[in-house]
């Protein structure tokens, strides 16, 4: 698309604009300023461009200068303004969503440990419920085994007599 002499002005172009030249450093500002290339820089190029060269139409020279800075490994300025800015908003975004995310979490637990308490509790009341049913039914299974009643206690057994010394010869 474009010929050995447009590279050739193009390089003049940054020469001039490394030495100094005021017309060349303005046209590299504005090139590197904005994606879009306007009818005036355009102007200001054609001095830089070989005799009989016309200038090239504004959007093929923003395409040629996109593909020039990234072939030369180049971030525009304005390029990298706009990255640095969208970089910041979504670095705020990501800030806010993380401390959004620490408080949900935080809710969460301790609506977990609500909840793990509600069940530790519910598990007691049924676990004192069941173990006090069951001593009901002790109570009430007890004197039927034994033939006793709860509230009697329970009697000693008789203990056989012994034989004592002055116990010898004699009949009862």
């Amino acid at each position: 698309m474009f010929t050995p002499k447009m590279m050739e002005a193009w390089f003049n172009l940054m020469s001039e604009a490394m030495r100094g030249s005021g017309d060349a450093q303005q046209i590299m500002k504005n090139l590197s300023s904005t994606t879009n290339v306007s009818e005036e820089t355009l102007r200001m190029m054609a001095r830089f461009m070989p005799p009989g060269m016309m200038p090239m139409q504004p959007e093929a020279m923003s395409d040629w200068l996109e593909e020039w800075w990234r072939m030369m490994g180049v971030v525009p300025r304005h390029r990298y303004l706009e990255l640095l800015e969208r970089y910041e908003l979504l670095r705020s975004r990501l800030e806010e969503s993380e401390k959004t995310s620490r408080r949900l979490q935080s809710m969460l637990g301790e609506k977990r440990q609500e909840e793990a308490q509600k069940v530790l509790d519910f598990w007691g009341n049924t676990l004192e419920e069941t173990l006090k049913s069951q001593n009901e039914w002790m109570q009430m299974w007890m004197p039927k085994t034994t033939g006793s009643s709860s509230t009697a206690e329970p009697e000693e057994p008789e203990s056989p007599p012994t034989k004592g010394k002055g116990d010898k010869g004699k009949k009862s």
